[in-house]
């Protein structure tokens, strides 16, 4: 495994900076400091470090960051989740203006749910009574919460369904009535459009699934609408059987063994593993494949696991079967995973193996993936396991990425970390991005960083892009922290950027603050700026004439 990198806070000579710059005071350097204990998972340390902290520095700017932190490593740290719920409650009490309150209540949303499924009702109480939620006055925010909540509970759902537990039907939204201060149409409104969007993208993976099957099967719509009325029907498949033995034809062998994957029965299974052990054509022989692969019957797992590894079979087809292991018995197929990543440089093979391992996400799974990455020496196998490994969602996944894209020699491979570390689109990323910013001397991860931050679209971002502008005036950071301002879709986001364009003289910072405001042409404000862009230049034309 790599070596733990010692995260240098020594900006690079070309950072031009002020005496009131956050990177140069000593509370930002000890909050710096703590945020470099979370990223090493060092819990209890961050925790004790945090709360040292906001002792120490009682009137610092970053106070509400250390106490959200702090909240952070004691979830992190595996205590009770009522000590969880108790501190984000503290943290949203006394810090009603941070940019991270809608984290705030999106992780007490959460937790006060879970803890009332364990018998604990109090807990929603407390979050509508004592939390200083105000679903009236900020369907947005809320919205966003009760979104972050249900994408939550659909994940857990569809885990119990893949265990065999059945789920009994969702209950009727509680009766908000008697709890003051909430308009209860709204907040039913938002609960029903969140519930229409999760039923909307199950809908969405349906179509998908028929669609990539009927590619598989097109060559006869109206073959495939009798298959479909007769699949119940064992004498379909007797025919369907009969006619592959009897002809000659290839093609016609192979599209006759696809319509066999919507058939049961061991007849059926019997004739895919002969044509697959034994069939001369090498056509039908992977359409075989495909088709005992979708019937996904338990019992031919073996033979698809000797397939996977058998190098005589094309990357496609043993890709395919990588690809669907996700779902099978986790040992096996992590074992299998690994062995096939270890061994193989095609593309297609590292980037399906990876795939699954990351879908499978659990700890075995995991360190399967950092082995290979250190263990690789092609490029291109390094790159695909590292944008698999980005779409784990766990706290070791954020600090090998933040660790990868300060330390990693090659500019390309750092990048595809930081898009990954931006993908998560919340207030880890911002920071990760943030200390990735100002601890990297290579200006390319520098914009990388920037670019990232932008793309979260959260609060937060606007904040760490008004101080890098302020930290550094090299024409290509201003660009880059001006276009991602644009790019955050926050109005708080339209002042930093006319600030750019009246104060600086460079075109590059003037049109990325023109491109900014385009952006920002939602709000009334970022319409006037660029009225007066236009007045402004009009009048600068006139004077030349």
């Amino acid at each position: 495994m790599m070596k733990k990198t010692i995260l240098s806070l020594t900006l690079g000579s070309s950072l031009v900076l002020t005496a009131q710059v956050f990177s140069q005071e000593q509370d930002a350097l000890d909050y710096r400091e703590g945020y470099r204990l979370i990223l090493d998972q060092r819990w209890n340390e961050a925790q004790a470090h945090f709360i040292e902290f906001q002792t120490d520095w009682p009137d610092s700017a970053w106070n509400d960051d250390a106490a959200f932190w702090n909240c952070y490593a004691v979830e992190q740290g595996g205590t009770a989740e009522e000590e969880h719920f108790n501190c984000y409650q503290a943290f949203i009490e006394n810090f009603s203006s941070s940019s991270y309150l809608s984290d705030a209540r999106s992780k007490l949303a959460v937790l006060g749910s879970r803890l009332a499924d364990r018998g604990n009702p109090e807990y929603m109480l407390r979050i509508f009574e004592n939390s200083g939620f105000e679903f009236g006055f900020d369907a947005d925010e809320f919205s966003e919460v009760i979104e972050f909540a249900m994408n939550q509970a659909e994940v857990e759902i569809e885990e119990l369904v893949a265990s065999g537990i059945v789920i009994p039907p969702l209950p009727d939204i509680p009766n908000l009535d008697d709890i003051p201060n909430i308009n209860t149409e709204e907040v039913r409104q938002q609960l029903e459009r969140a519930r229409d969007q999760m039923r909307r993208a199950r809908d969405e993976m349906t179509r998908v699934r028929i669609n990539r099957r009927s590619a598989r099967n097109s060559a006869d719509d109206e073959l495939l609408t009798v298959i479909s009325a007769l699949r119940d029907n064992s004498q379909a498949a007797e025919i369907l059987i009969s006619r592959l033995r009897s002809s000659e034809n290839p093609n016609l062998r192979s599209r006759l063994v696809l319509l066999l994957e919507d058939f049961e029965g061991q007849e059926v299974t019997d004739t895919l593993t002969d044509l697959i052990r034994n069939d001369e054509s090498e056509e039908v022989r992977n359409s075989a494949v495909f088709a005992l692969l979708d019937k996904d019957d338990e019992g031919s797992r073996d033979l698809l696991l000797e397939i996977a590894q058998d190098p005589e079979y094309s990357p496609r087809v043993r890709g395919e079967i990588l690809d669907n292991m996700e779902d099978w018995d986790e040992d096996t197929a992590v074992d299998t995973l690994a062995r096939v990543l270890g061994n193989e440089t095609d593309p297609i093979l590292v980037s399906e193996a990876a795939d699954s391992l990351a879908d499978i996400g659990s700890e075995a799974a995991l360190a399967v993936l950092f082995d290979n990455y250190e263990d690789k020496t092609d490029p291109i196998a390094r790159r695909l396991i590292l944008e698999q490994i980005a779409d784990v969602e766990s706290p070791g996944v954020m600090s090998f990425l933040s660790e990868i894209a300060l330390s990693d020699a090659d500019d390309e491979t750092a990048a595809i970390a930081i898009e990954g570390i931006a993908d998560r689109e919340d207030s880890v990323a911002v920071a990760a991005l943030d200390h990735i910013y100002f601890s990297s001397s290579s200006q390319q991860r520098q914009l990388a960083a920037i670019e990232g931050i932008g793309d979260t679209e959260l609060l937060q971002a606007v904040e760490v892009l008004e101080r890098i502008l302020a930290a550094n005036s090299t024409p290509e950071i201003q660009s880059a922290a001006v276009r991602a301002l644009g790019d955050t879709e926050q109005e708080s986001a339209i002042a930093p950027v006319l600030d750019s364009y009246r104060n600086n003289s460079d075109e590059r910072v003037r049109r990325s603050a023109v491109r900014a405001l385009r952006r920002l042409d939602d709000f009334p404000a970022a319409t006037e700026g660029l009225l007066e862009i236009l007045e402004q230049e009009l009048n600068s034309v006139e004077t030349q004439q």
